[in-house]
């Protein structure tokens, strides 16, 4: 699974960012932390519902450029100098409404408690 970094703090205080399935040895104390002891359902779900994101996101994008070059090959050419206009306006426009969401979504994410081995 690919997925957001778990950020990981030991009981002495040193932090890491790891990846779903990473171990990691404090080099301060020694402390081994383990992030398969995340259920693997409740990130796959983390995953996927970002992941669901991007798609939307990346077709919304899609749809704009097919939208501009059938309209530069069935109307005019002069279109086409219109496409990294749309472009920059939906990027400018649901840019953040997407970022905002996303954070939504990783801030209500669920919180897991990890123990050392």
């Amino acid at each position: 699974m690919r997925g957001p970094p778990i950020h990981v703090t030991c009981d002495c205080g040193a932090e890491r960012d790891l990846r779903y399935g990473e171990k990691w040895q404090c080099e301060q104390c020694g402390r081994t932390w383990n992030t398969e002891q995340i259920p693997a359902g409740e990130y796959e779900g983390l995953v996927s519902e970002l992941r669901r994101l991007r798609v939307g996101a990346m077709l919304v994008a899609g749809i704009a450029v097919a939208t501009v070059l059938l309209l530069a090959y069935f109307v005019s050419p002069g279109y086409l100098f219109i496409g990294p206009v749309i472009l920059a306006l939906a990027a400018m426009l649901l840019g953040p409404l997407w970022k905002k969401r996303v954070r939504r979504i990783v801030a209500e994410r669920p919180r897991w408690e990890l123990h050392p081995e």
